[in-house]
Order: C-alpha cells, then sequence, then structure tokens
C-alpha cells in the first residue's frame, strides 16, 4: 500500500506501466567527475537544488563499483575524491497531499476497487480538490476508496467550467436531447477554442461527407483556418433548437441578456436545423468535424479542429444530439487474443438514471461534481464487465492469468492498423467517444509498452542496457576535421543518451544527477569547489525507481516506509524525469548511435592531424572559470598533444572518426564498454521497429487481398466494414509516449517546410515533453554540394502549446506544389514508386496522404483569464488579502494569449509514407492534448460574462 496521492507523480506512472518497467525506462549511470570549472558557476544553484538542509534521508541513488585508487578523480590540488554522506534534497516541485492509501498497482485484474456507478458511491475523495472540475484531470487514476465520511467538501468552479458542466449534466439526465425546460433561450450550452476553415460549393452533399468523399466535391476556400472561440446557444428558431457561433473574443456572455457586456458580435453563426444542417467526423485520423448546410442551391462546410481529440468526438456526440440524433444503445467489444465479441446492452444506464445529474442540472455544485467522477469511471466499470463475462467462460481463466500477471488492461480503438488507446480525457468523457463506433472498433487489449530487449539475427535476446551520461572532451568539428593552422580542436561538452541518440549541450546549460550519500555541509553553507568535488564518485547509478523483487523498494509494504518519506522519494524520481526533460530541450545536436560503425581506443595515424600531434595532455579537462565560455558554441581552443590514453573513437559508417577525451583511463574504458552495448542494442532494436512496419502491411495486404499502391487509400478511406479484417499492432501503438515512461516519445525522418511557399528539406525530428526538436539531416555548402558529417545540428523547436494538428486533403492547400507526375500503368495516381536505401521502406502514397501540418498562431493580445475573474470567491479572497495589506482595489493579473480570427503560421511535414504519417499524428497529438490538459486545469482562457460576476 502507499500514501501517494492519485496525482502524483509515480502514480500517474504506475496507472500503465508495471514497477519493472518503470525501473528500466528510468535508470541511468553517470561517468564523472564534474569538472572544477563547472562547479565554480553551478555548485549553488545545483547543490541546494539536490542536498537536504538537515537531516539525512535514505538514498535514492547508488554509486557504482567502486574505482581503484589509482585511478580515483582528483582535483588540481591533487586530492582525492570521495566519501559518503545524505540523500539528493528532493526537488522543489508541487506538495502532494495525502489523501488515501491506493494500490499500487491499478489492473483491474490485480484487485483494483471498480467503482459501481451509483449514487452511494460517489462520495470520492477526488471531490475534495478545487481545480475547476473533475473533467480537469489529466488522466484516469486508480480510485480511492471510500472515505467512511458522509460529508463531502465543497468544490467551487470557475463560472465558465460551472455552465458548460451543468449544461452537460442537463443533457446527460434528458438523455442527450436538447429539448430541454431547464435551459433557457440563450444561454450558453457549450464553447471551445477551436480552428475554423470555410468553404463553400455549389454541389449537393448528402449525408455523409468526410474526407472521402470530399476529393470528389470541387469547392472554394472563403476563409482560411483562422482560431475562433466557438459557443453553441440555446435558440428556438423554426425546428432548431440551439445555434452555433464563432467569436474573436475569449469574454463571452453566458445568456442572450448579457450579449451586450461581451462587445463583440459572432464572426459568423450556424443555425443547428435537423432539415438544413449536417455534421459528420471528417477525419478520422486527426478528428476533425465539418459542419454544412444549404441554403440557396450554396452549401457552407465548416471545418472545426479542437485542440484535443477527446475534444472533438464530443462535440460530434453533441452536435448530432443536437440535430436529432440518437445514440446506439449498444456497446459491442472486440477481445483480439481471445477472437471473441462482446455486447454490453446500454452500458451508461447507471449514470443517465442518477439523481446527481437532475441535482447538478439545478445548481448543486457537489452533486454536478460526483456526476462528473461517476462518468469518469464508466471506462473501468465497462472494462469490469467484460472481464466478469469472460470469467463465465472457463477456456479463458488462463489468459485472464496471464493478464492479471503481466499487464494492464484498457480499452483501445482500432481502425485498420492504428490503435487509439482510451485514456486520460478520453476516458473521462467516454459517453461522448461513443460516436466513434460508426468508424472504429472497440476493444479490450493489454497494454503494451516500447519492447526493453530485442533479438540479433542469430535468435539472441538482448536487453537493453542503460543509458550514460557524463562530461567529455570532443576533439573533432561537425565535418570531420581535427586540425586548424596545424593545431587540434577541441570542445568540452555534456553528453548523455536516449534512445539511440548520444546527444551532447554545452555545459553551462547541463545539469549532472545529484550525487549519492551527499549530506548538508556542518556550517549550513554550500561547500567550497574543493570540498563538493571532494565528496564526489567518478561513477554512480541513477536508480528513481529502484527495485524490491517486482515491486518499488520504497513502496513495498515491507519496506514499511513512512508517507513523508514516499512523497520525498516521489518528488526526487519527478525531478529525475524533468531533469532529463530538460536536457533533451536544451541539447545542441545528436549523433545517432546506429550510424556507429564500432567505438574502439585511439589509433595513432587513423586521421592526417595525427602528423602534427604529440603525445601529452595538453587539454585539461576542468573548464575555465568565466561562465561565459561554458555557454559558447564554438571551439574552445586547440592544441598540439593529445592523451591517448584517456582518448576513444567512434568510427561512423561514412568513414568519419569521432574522438572523445574522458578524465581518465578508468572514466574512458567505462565510456566505451557502456556505449559499445548501447550500439550494439539500438541497431537491433530498431531495424525490429521498421521489420515491424513491414510486417504489419504485409499482413494487412494479405487479409484484405490488395497491393502497396491501394493500401494507402484503404488506410485513409475505407468503411469500418471493409478493413474488419485487418491487425493493428499494440506494439507499434505502445503506451509508453501516454504513460511519460521515456523522456523522448518518438523520433525519425520527416522532410519539413517551415512556411507555406518554402522547400522541403529532410530532417530528423524528435517528440518530447509539448516540442517538436528539429535536426539538420545533411549538411551542405554554400554551393549546395553534401559534405560528409558527424553530427546532426539542431536547427529549430516547435513547442506545442496552442498548436493544432490536421492531416489529409485538408493539407492540399498548404502543399502548394504537389507530386504531378504521370505513371501510364496507373493513370490518377501522381506519386511514383520509392524506396528509402537506409531501411529498405517503401512507398507509393499520395503526398497529401504523407502530409501533416502544424498551426500556431502568430498574433498575441492580454487577457484577463476566468481563473482571476469568473471565480467570485476567489475575487473575494483577493480583496480581503489586498485590504490586509493596504491595497485600495483588487489586483488582477492579465495573461498573454493568442489572438482569435487572425491567420496563423503552419509548418508543413511530410512523411515517407502513410502508415509513418498516422504514427506521427498520433503520437503529437498526445503531447497536444496533455497540454491542453494542463491550461484546462489552469482555468482556461475564456471569460463567461454573468449576472453574478463583475466587470
Amino acid at each position: 500500500m502507499t500514501a501517494l496521492s492519485p496525482d502524483s507523480h509515480t502514480a500517474r506512472r504506475l496507472e500503465h506501466a508495471t514497477p519493472e518497467h518503470l525501473h528500466l525506462t528510468t535508470r541511468r549511470a553517470f561517468i564523472g567527475p564534474i569538472p572544477e570549472g563547472w562547479l565554480k558557476n553551478n555548485r549553488k544553484s545545483w547543490y541546494r537544488k539536490y542536498v537536504p538542509r538537515a537531516g539525512d534521508q535514505t538514498p535514492t541513488f547508488t554509486a557504482a563499483q567502486p574505482v581503484p585508487a589509482t585511478e580515483e578523480p582528483r582535483g588540481r590540488d591533487g586530492e582525492q575524491t570521495g566519501g559518503d554522506g545524505a540523500p539528493p534534497r528532493p526537488s522543489s516541485q508541487s506538495a502532494v497531499t495525502n489523501v488515501g492509501a491506493v494500490n499500487s498497482t491499478t489492473s483491474l485484474l490485480h484487485g483494483q476497487r471498480v467503482v459501481s456507478i451509483t449514487e452511494q458511491e460517489t462520495q470520492d475523495a477526488n471531490t475534495s480538490q478545487a481545480d475547476g472540475g473533475p473533467v480537469q484531470q489529466p488522466s484516469s487514476r486508480p480510485l480511492l476508496p471510500d472515505t467512511g465520511s458522509s460529508k463531502v467538501p465543497r468544490v467551487r468552479f470557475s463560472e465558465s467550467t460551472k455552465f458548460q458542466l451543468r449544461a452537460r449534466a442537463q443533457r446527460l439526465a434528458s438523455r442527450g436531447n436538447l429539448r430541454s425546460n431547464k435551459v433557457k433561450d440563450g444561454e450558453v450550452l457549450k464553447m471551445d477554442r477551436m480552428l475554423v476553415r470555410i468553404d463553400i460549393t455549389r454541389q449537393t452533399l448528402g449525408h455523409d461527407f468526410d474526407e472521402k468523399v470530399s476529393a470528389g466535391v470541387e469547392s472554394r476556400p472563403m476563409d482560411k483556418w483562422r482560431e475562433y472561440m466557438v459557443v453553441c446557444r440555446k435558440h428556438t428558431e423554426d425546428d432548431a433548437d440551439s445555434i452555433l457561433q464563432f467569436y474573436k473574443t475569449r469574454v463571452i456572455a453566458a445568456s442572450s441578456a448579457k450579449r451586450g457586456e461581451a462587445k463583440e458580435k459572432p464572426k459568423a453563426q450556424v443555425l443547428l436545423s435537423p432539415k438544413r444542417a449536417r455534421v459528420n467526423m471528417y477525419s478520422s485520423l486527426d478528428k476533425t468535424l465539418c459542419v454544412w448546410t444549404t441554403e440557396d442551391a450554396r452549401t457552407m462546410i465548416y471545418y472545426l479542429r479542437p485542440q484535443s481529440g477527446a475534444t472533438s468526438v464530443d462535440w460530434y456526440t453533441f452536435l448530432r444530439g443536437a440535430l436529432g440524433s440518437s445514440r446506439a444503445q449498444t456497446l459491442s467489444i472486440n477481445v483480439p487474443d481471445l477472437s471473441v465479441s462482446l455486447r454490453l446492452d446500454d452500458p451508461f444506464r447507471t449514470v443517465e438514471a442518477s439523481k446527481l445529474l437532475a441535482q447538478a442540472a439545478e445548481g448543486d455544485d457537489n452533486a454536478l461534481a460526483r456526476a462528473m467522477d461517476d462518468e469518469k469511471g464508466a471506462a473501468g466499470a465497462i472494462v469490469a464487465r467484460c472481464i466478469d463475462m469472460l470469467k463465465q467462460s472457463p477456456d479463458w481463466t488462463d489468459v485472464l492469468k496471464v493478464w492479471a500477471q503481466d499487464g494492464r488492461i484498457g480499452l483501445a480503438w482500432k481502425r485498420y492498423d492504428r490503435l487509439e488507446w482510451v485514456y486520460g480525457a478520453v476516458e473521462q468523457r467516454m459517453y461522448g467517444t461513443l460516436a466513434m463506433q460508426r468508424t472504429h472498433e472497440l476493444e479490450l487489449r493489454p497494454k503494451n509498452h516500447y519492447p526493453i530487449n530485442t533479438k540479433t539475427r542469430k535468435g539472441d535476446t538482448i536487453a537493453e542496457p542503460p543509458p550514460v551520461e557524463g562530461f567529455l572532451i570532443r576533439l573533432t568539428s561537425q565535418k570531420g576535421q581535427e586540425r586548424r593552422m596545424g593545431k587540434m580542436l577541441f570542445k568540452r561538452l555534456y553528453f548523455t543518451t536516449q534512445n539511440q541518440h548520444l546527444l551532447f549541450l554545452r555545459p553551462a546549460r547541463a545539469t549532472p544527477p545529484p550525487p549519492p550519500k551527499m549530506t548538508s555541509h556542518e556550517s549550513g553553507n554550500v561547500p567550497t569547489t574543493k570540498q563538493l568535488a571532494g565528496l564526489l564518485p567518478l561513477t554512480y547509478d541513477v536508480e528513481p525507481y529502484a527495485l524490491d523483487g517486482k515491486d518499488i523498494s520504497w513502496l513495498t509494504t515491507e519496506g514499511n516506509k513512512r508517507a513523508s518519506e514516499q512523497k520525498a522519494y516521489d518528488r526526487v524520481a519527478e525531478a529525475e524525469a524533468e531533469r532529463n526533460a530538460n536536457m533533451l530541450l536544451s541539447c545542441d545536436g545528436f549523433v545517432n548511435m546506429c550510424n556507429i560503425k564500432h567505438v574502439r581506443k585511439m589509433h595513432r595515424g587513423a586521421v592526417p592531424a595525427d602528423e602534427n600531434l604529440e603525445q601529452g595532455s595538453d587539454v585539461d579537462f576542468n573548464f575555465d572559470d568565466n561562465e561565459g565560455e561554458q555557454d559558447r558554441r564554438e571551439d574552445d581552443g586547440a592544441a598540439t598533444e593529445i592523451d591517448g590514453e584517456r582518448t576513444f573513437e567512434l568510427v561512423l559508417v561514412n568513414g568519419l572518426i569521432i574522438r572523445l577525451q574522458a578524465y581518465n583511463k578508468a572514466a574512458k574504458h567505462d565510456w566505451m564498454r557502456r556505449l559499445s552495448q548501447l550500439v550494439r542494442y539500438w541497431k537491433h532494436r530498431t531495424k525490429a521497429d521498421m521489420d515491424l512496419f513491414k510486417t504489419v502491411r504485409q499482413q494487412n495486404l494479405e487479409a484484405l487481398q490488395i497491393d502497396e499502391r491501394t493500401e494507402a487509400l484503404v488506410g485513409s478511406f475505407a468503411s469500418k466494414w471493409e478493413v474488419s479484417q485487418s491487425v493493428a499492432s499494440p506494439v507499434m501503438y505502445h503506451m509508453c509516449g501516454i504513460a511519460q515512461c521515456r523522456t523522448i516519445h518518438m523520433s525519425g525522418q520527416l522532410f519539413r517546410k517551415p512556411r507555406r511557399h518554402s522547400t522541403f528539406t529532410r530532417c530528423h525530428v524528435i517528440l518530447s515533453h509539448g516540442h517538436l526538436l528539429v535536426f539538420q539531416d545533411t549538411l551542405r555548402s554554400r554551393s549546395g554540394k553534401k559534405l560528409v558529417h558527424i553530427y546532426h545540428e539542431r536547427i529549430a523547436s516547435i513547442d506545442l502549446k496552442g498548436c493544432y494538428l490536421y492531416s489529409g486533403l485538408l493539407t492540399e492547400n498548404d502543399l502548394l506544389y504537389q507530386n504531378r507526375t504521370f505513371d501510364s500503368n496507373t493513370p490518377g495516381h501522381h506519386a511514383l514508386p520509392r524506396i528509402y536505401l537506409e531501411d529498405g521502406w517503401t512507398s507509393t502514397d499520395e503526398d497529401a496522404m504523407t502530409t501533416f501540418v502544424i498551426w500556431h498562431a502568430k498574433s498575441k493580445s492580454w487577457f484577463r483569464s476566468s481563473q482571476f475573474v469568473d471565480d467570485v470567491k476567489m475575487q473575494q479572497d483577493s480583496e480581503e488579502r489586498d485590504q490586509r495589506r493596504g491595497a485600495g482595489k483588487t489586483r488582477t493579473t492579465l495573461t498573454r494569449v493568442s489572438q482569435l480570427g487572425t491567420t496563423g503560421r503552419s509548418v508543413v511535414f511530410k512523411a515517407r509514407s502513410r502508415a509513418e504519417r498516422d504514427h506521427w499524428v498520433m503520437g503529437i497529438q498526445v503531447e497536444i492534448e496533455r497540454l491542453a490538459a494542463e491550461e484546462l486545469a489552469q482555468g482556461g482562457e475564456v471569460r463567461l460574462v454573468n449576472d453574478s460576476m463583475k466587470k
């Protein structure tokens, strides 16, 4: 049992991953020492961040094998380093509140408590949080045991959140029917910020207009992609019960009586009339919606793109209900591992029958919170019902036992070869996502993660070695040149490995991991550089989640750790994850370890510069005292001597050699051993990943009896029944990116053009923690000649916060110059067959099927968010606090937000094939949704004007 909150870092990780997987993906090794020059400039901030001010704690990280005394690191004064002490002090992250004990194993098969969706069991400890409503929680989490108290703390919502949740409760109470007497005419039913594009056509569209049908429709754009606040109001006119409005302001009137106070009228509006308006899911991949209305022989098409896929399908369900459609009363769930299909009748009957919805519709905030908690547990209840049905048959007993031992069980929507896991906001809004049944199949699957082992050509299994990091001196430039004016170039850098990437960054931006057993100084002050260097071991292991058997050592029941200790360990693990993310986001480039032929000792005469080099130690491992010297991009200098005893070489497949110098001979051998293991493993791992892509495609080609040219059309446009026999790999669409098991979500090659009218260039892209890092693929001279080089330099970074993503045929206007090659053997197709020699991947997909676009706003404006204006109680507390301080009036905070109604900038990416495009779109969308959930938890960037609010 653990005392950690479900919102804690470790609890969120254990929700989808086992302790063993968590341990193997977070362990690292540091090869030191830390140079004295770096300590002189960074020791205070680094020491105070990781060392406790008072008292000793159990160490989190452990030292590696002891280094012989002759090889121990020495300072400039010759003093040996060593010693021990207390562990690192936890990072100053947000405090974790102990709200009860939860089971560290969250699988339903491990005895997790499944909440029955009833009124009596909705008094959950989650309702004690006052962050703006339960729907703002980032993910589904282990359910807390009943607190035993009948009194539930009052939950406060911001006004914008309260209006939407209350309207949602009214819709659920009436089974999606908007004809409710509880909603007054002109009141807001639903609103969200979206990317909108408007087209016009004179062709008549049917009832099912989507991406496939749009290929044969000639339309003209009326308005480019712009960001609007999309609001749906109660509006009775003819046969319509609601109206859709697009605003260029974030201040929205909560009712028609307050429209004048919002200052701006809607830019456009669509009457949701069942006779003249239709809605459909335009793209099953990025979840773009389309609403079209016909009037006077003209059809207006509105493309709506919310930031989150969960928000998109929720709007789809809502708009379908507004136009008179009713949801299905049965839910079919496939179990591919057992080749069976289950049918659940009316899976939300308990939610709709609950009295809480009626109470929430009347204005009870506590009932509103509990009703939303009930819906969050709906997905878990569906899984529990499926498992109970499977337990009734003795044929599946063995399979259920394996599931209980080896992994977690979850729901996933399947579309051709793509899996979309039900998690987070999608799981919390399970009611709204059922509209995906028209295009997807719901499946019950074990939650697979990215493999931690691979096999060689001979069939031998290789386990993933732990990553390594530390300070090194690079003795070559990017072009592989070793000398300038007869002298050798050198650059002091910090190297760290993430997956198959050997990343490097400037020392000023590096943060070494905290050392083990380092206590606070006796005087309470920060130790001097020499004193601190004497406490640091040469090599130590970093293990935030050390194992005790199959469980995390500091979470096991036998360890009997106090709640404060568990929280401290959890904060240390969170600080380590944040440190790795910051190191990746600060890197200057990387060396692809798959391009390393072998790691070897330094060979004299391997490069021409050796003729002018002498044996010696002209390059000092320690840095200069000047901090500016540690943060410059240029080489640190040149030398005429090299110490071969401390130097090793990385021989690349292009013939160039990277020379790296360690602190001493022992550190050099450790670097060589660990890098050799990583190079061997990731060469086989990346090959296995590409083989998996090829295998899945070949299986689908054989199952559907199609060829490779047709595969892209089937994958994008085929109906659900046409691809029911297709195969999807849970290893390809794994849970590691969702659970943030690794620092890198995904990486690979893409073709990018940063602006609409520029040309595509090939680049390496790394997706991590809400950022797209773009690295140069090919180095060229001024004349355009290709140059061989040793590493890929970072050239751009895209922050995905506030961005939108769309793909498919909607990107044709961004492509501009498409491939118009004519193939006489296949008329109508413009793309010629392509093969990529680096891994043998082939593709014949059209340009639009391999393209996706990331849109972000260019213009910014200032805005008083609802966090400081709408919440009346927060405003009153602020007034009282200011009065106590002697202030005359309430202070408000302005937030920098994107300006609505303006055109933005589009960054166009093209993948090598449709399959890789889908993989990238799904990964990037996960990161965008995580950022959108964090923004929603902070109150959102919208303000409702209501009677109870001050202007």
